[in-house]
């Protein structure tokens, strides 16, 4: 997580040290797009200092508070996503990627999976009907656990890593920044 917070303040330094950049965000035929890399810039901030800090002290010990806890891990995790594809829009133009992204789409699977939801959007027909359940009791960062139900009754509390999983994820992202701020150097040197 260290790295997209590095890779953020290069982004941000150098739209800064740039006058070709602030030329081109700031022209008047550029306003949405200013407005989408400057409000990228602070969700994105926000949501990897804040994702840091709660890494650092793990969750509560109070069933309770980690499960909130937990349910705002998740949708920090979404937001710095969403932050990124529009910071990615914003400078290059472009849609952002994300099909070959497999550890970001794995912890946007993830989280609709607790949630218990969508149980069956872009699975096959003939896949079994499966939900699921997010409990107060799911673990910590090395092993949350949820339960499973797939129709024929079988059940199932599937394990997942997700400090190693967010770990993948935000080397991932970097390289989405990076491609960021690389296409700023050479756009407006």
């Amino acid at each position: 997580m260290q790295w997209i917070a590095t890779r953020r303040d290069e982004i941000y330094n150098y739209f800064h040290g740039s006058a070709s950049c602030q030329q081109f965000f700031f022209a008047a035929a550029q306003e949405e797009r200013y407005a989408a890399y400057y409000t990228s810039m602070y969700l994105l901030q926000d949501t990897t200092e804040s994702l840091m800090a709660h890494r650092a002290k793990g969750f509560s010990s109070d069933p309770f508070k980690a499960y909130i806890e937990f349910w705002g891990v998740m949708q920090a995790l979404f937001i710095q996503q969403d932050s990124i594809s529009e910071l990615y829009e914003a400078v290059t133009g472009a849609p952002l990627k994300t099909n070959n992204l497999s550890w970001w789409r794995s912890l946007r699977t993830l989280r609709n999976a607790c949630a218990g939801h969508p149980a069956k959007k872009e699975r096959p027909k003939t896949s079994p009907l499966s939900r699921t359940f997010m409990g107060r009791g799911f673990g910590d960062y090395s092993a949350v656990t949820y339960e499973q139900w797939q129709s024929g009754g079988s059940i199932s509390h599937p394990t997942i890593d997700l400090g190693a999983l967010i770990d993948s994820y935000a080397t991932e992202a970097e390289s989405q920044l990076a491609a960021v701020l690389q296409f700023m150097k050479q756009q407006w040197p």
